[in-house]
C-alpha cells in the first residue's frame, strides 16, 4: 500500500534555505510548501493539510516563536518544529514550552533536515493511526541565559527542561560534580509554574548526618540540646516553590525512608513536633554517584531511587562537550571583569586551544575557578597561553610517551595509509578509530574486572556512552562469547 505524502511547510525568509530543501525532498514522500514570513505562513496553513512546520525564528513581521504559539493555540495537532542561527537557552526553553517537536540551530547539515522530517512523518503516520496528535502545553515564560552552551547535549538539556519544566513530577539529576546540575535546577523552577516562589537547595554531602534531617524537616523548641526555639526546615522553607535535595546519594539510610514516606505522603512533621505540615514544594533530586550501583550495594533505598527517577536529566562533563569551553571561558570572563569593573578582557585563539586540550577534571567550576584567576591576575586586556597555569599548560605535555605512540601508530598504520593514498579512498579516520577503540575498551574492562563504572571514568566518557559503546563493538565477557 502507497504511503499517503506528509504535508510539510518550511517558513524561512532565506531563500538559499527554501532552495535547498525544495531542491534536496522534492519528488520524495513529502508535499512541500515553503513561505517567507509568518504571514504567508498563515495562510497557508488555512488553505492546505500542513501537517508539520518546519519555522526560522528571524522572520520579518511576527518572529517564528509567536507564530508557533499562535499556530498551536488554533491547531493543537499541529507539529512545530523551530529553526534558528541563535541557539540560546531562552530560545530552545521558549520553542519546548509552547510545544515544540524539536530544535534547529542554523548553520545544519541537510542530514539533520532529512532526519527530522523522517521522525515528524512517523509521528504523523501513528498519529493518522490513533486519531490523537501528541500535543504539549503552550505557556510564555523568560528564563535567565544561565546554563551556556550550543553542543548537542546542552541543546538536549534545554529541550528537557522546556518539556518538564510545567510538570509536577520528580527530576533527578545526573552529572560529575561541577557539571551545573544546581543551574539545571534553577532553570526547572524558573520556568515552571511555581517560578515566584522559592528555590531552596540542600547539600545532603555538606551537612553531617545527625543535622540533615533537623535541617530538612525542622524542629520544635526542646526537641534536642540546643534547639532553643522553633525551626522551620528547608521543605517548609520551599512552600510554594522547589526544593532542590543536591547530593542525595549521600543521604544516610534512615532519612531516606523518611524522606520517601515524605514523598509518598505529601507530609511531614518537624523534629520533635507532633503536628502534621504539607509538602507544598517541587521536589528535584541530583548526585554525582550512581545510584544504580547504590542501590546495589545497599547504600541506596530501591524504592526511592525509583520515586525520584520520574525524569532523568544528565549533564555531560566538559571533557565530552568541548566545543562550549570557548564560549564558555568567553561567557565567565565577561561576566568576571563587569562584576569587578575591570576593562574587558580578551582569550587569545592560542590560549583557547590549550583550554580545549585540558580535560577539566573540575568540569565547569574549575574552568570558572581558572577564568577568575586570570581576571584577577592578568593586567593587559589580552589572556595569551602564557598566562594560563601550568597544570592546563601541560597537561598534554605527555611528550616521551605521546611520541613513542605516535611512532607505534605509524609504523603499523602505514601500510593502510598508503593504500588509501593510492586508491582514492575515503574513511581512514573512521576505520582506525573502530579497530582501536574496541581492544582499547576491551582491554580497561578487562584491567576493572568489568567495573563500568570505573571503565567509563577511565576512558573520560559517561557510563551510557560505554553502554552503548560495548552493545555496537559486541564486547562481552570471556565465557559469553
Amino acid at each position: 500500500m502507497e504511503l499517503q505524502p506528509v504535508h510539510i511547510l518550511v517558513v524561512d525568509d532565506e531563500e538559499s534555505i527554501r532552495w535547498v530543501i525544495r531542491k534536496t525532498f522534492s519528488g520524495s514522500e513529502y508535499d512541500l510548501h515553503f513561505a517567507a514570513s509568518a504571514e504567508e505562513a498563515a495562510q497557508v496553513v488555512k488553505a492546505e493539510p500542513v501537517e508539520f512546520v518546519l519555522v526560522d525564528i528571524n522572520l520579518p513581521g511576527d518572529d517564528g516563536l509567536t507564530f508557533l504559539q499562535q499556530q498551536k493555540a488554533l491547531h493543537p495537532e499541529l507539529l512545530m518544529a523551530v529553526i534558528t542561527g541563535q541557539g540560546t537557552m531562552h530560545n530552545t526553553v521558549t520553542a519546548m514550552k509552547l510545544g515544540a517537536f524539536d530544535f534547529v540551530t542554523k548553520p545544519f547539515d541537510i542530514d539533520e533536515i532529512e532526519s527530522l522530517f523522517k521522525r515528524a512523518a512517523q509521528a504523523i503516520r501513528l498519529a493518522r493511526k490513533r486519531h490523537d496528535m501528541p500535543q504539549a502545553p503552550a505557556r510564555g515564560g523568560a528564563p535567565e541565559d544561565s546554563i551556556i552552551g550550543k553542543s548537542r547535549s546542552v541543546r538536549e538539556i534545554y529541550k528537557s527542561i522546556g518539556r518538564v519544566a510545567d510538570t509536577d513530577l520528580t527530576v533527578l539529576i545526573l552529572g560529575e560534580s561541577g557539571t551545573g546540575k544546581e543551574l539545571i535546577a534553577r532553570a526547572i523552577h524558573q520556568n515552571s509554574g511555581q517560578a515566584e516562589g522559592p528555590f531552596v537547595a540542600v547539600n545532603c554531602a555538606a551537612i553531617p548526618r545527625d543535622l540533615l534531617e533537623a535541617e530538612l524537616f525542622g524542629y520544635e523548641k526542646g526537641a534536642f540540646t540546643g534547639a532553643t526555639d522553633r525551626k522551620a526546615g528547608r521543605i517548609e522553607l520551599a512552600r510554594g516553590g522547589t526544593l532542590l535535595l543536591d547530593e542525595i546519594g549521600d543521604m544516610s539510610l534512615d532519612l531516606q525512608a523518611k524522606l520517601l514516606r515524605v514523598l509518598q505522603e505529601r507530609e511531614f512533621q518537624r523534629v520533635g513536633g507532633l503536628d502534621t505540615l504539607r509538602l507544598e514544594a517541587r521536589v528535584l533530586a541530583a548526585t554525582n554517584q550512581s545510584l544504580l550501583q547504590a542501590v546495589e550495594e545497599g547504600r541506596f533505598r530501591r524504592d526511592l531511587y525509583y520515586r525520584i527517577n520520574s525524569f532523568t536529566i544528565e549533564a555531560d562533563p566538559l571533557r565530552e562537550r568541548r566545543e562550549d569551553i570557548p564560549l564558555l571561558a568567553d561567557h565567565l570572563l565577561a561576566r568576571g571583569t563587569q562584576r569587578l569593573g575591570l576593562p574587558p578582557r580578551t582569550l587569545t585563539p592560542a590560549a583557547k586551544q590549550a583550554l580545549l586540550q585540558y580535560d577539566w577534571p573540575g568540569n565547569v567550576r574549575e574552568l570558572e575557578n581558572v577564568v577568575k584567576s586570570l581576571t584577577i591576575m592578568t593586567r593587559t586586556s589580552v589572556i595569551d597561553v602564557d598566562d594560563l597555569p601550568r597544570t592546563i599548560v601541560g597537561a598534554r605535555g605527555a611528550g616521551d610517551v605521546g611520541e613513542t605512540f605516535e611512532r607505534s601508530v605509524l609504523q603499523i598504520w602505514q601500510p593502510l595509509i598508503h593504500q588509501y593514498v593510492q586508491e582514492g579512498r575515503s574513511g581512514l579516520l573512521h576505520e582506525m578509530q573502530a579497530h582501536l577503540e574496541r581492544p582499547l575498551i576491551r582491554q580497561v574492562l578487562l584491567d576493572t574486572r568489568w567495573n563500568q563504572v570505573r571503565t567509563a571514568e577511565i576512558l573520560g566518557i559517561n557510563r551510557n556512552t560505554l553502554r552503548t559503546r560495548i552493545a555496537a563493538l559486541g564486547i562481552r565477557k570471556a565465557g559469553d562469547e
